[in-house]
């Protein structure tokens, strides 16, 4: 289901698959390596934002990136964690997951709710 977007949105897409429903956020990215920390650091805002979305046991959120040459990436973003993942979902091999720069805290969805750092 394609949702109407703008830049602030916290996903594009909604996929139904069995009992599962997963937010999606894609984005196009002008470099042509596929660097996965590259990727991470160039798109944290847009990861924060989808971080946003609640994460419960039948929902799951992903980040997605196509290179000029029509490549993709996908990443599982969990509560404070970003993991690549493979086109079916499951993990790649050897990959750690990632902090999510400036992610909230486990349980809050608000910036203006959640507890300061610090």
């Amino acid at each position: 289901m394609e949702i109407y977007s703008d830049r602030s949105d916290h996903f594009h897409f909604i996929l139904f698959t069995g009992s599962l429903t997963t937010f999606i956020k894609i984005k196009r990215t002008r470099a042509k390596t596929s660097d996965t920390a590259g990727i991470l650091h160039d798109y944290q805002r847009e990861i924060r934002h989808l971080s946003r979305v609640p994460l419960t046991p039948v929902s799951s959120r992903e980040f997605w990136v196509r290179s000029p040459k029509g490549s993709w990436q996908f990443f599982r973003v969990e509560n404070n964690l970003v993991t690549e993942i493979q086109p079916d979902g499951s993990g790649l091999p050897g990959t750690p997951a990632t902090p999510v720069s400036g992610a909230l805290p486990d349980g809050y969805t608000d910036p203006e709710k959640a507890p300061s750092k610090g």
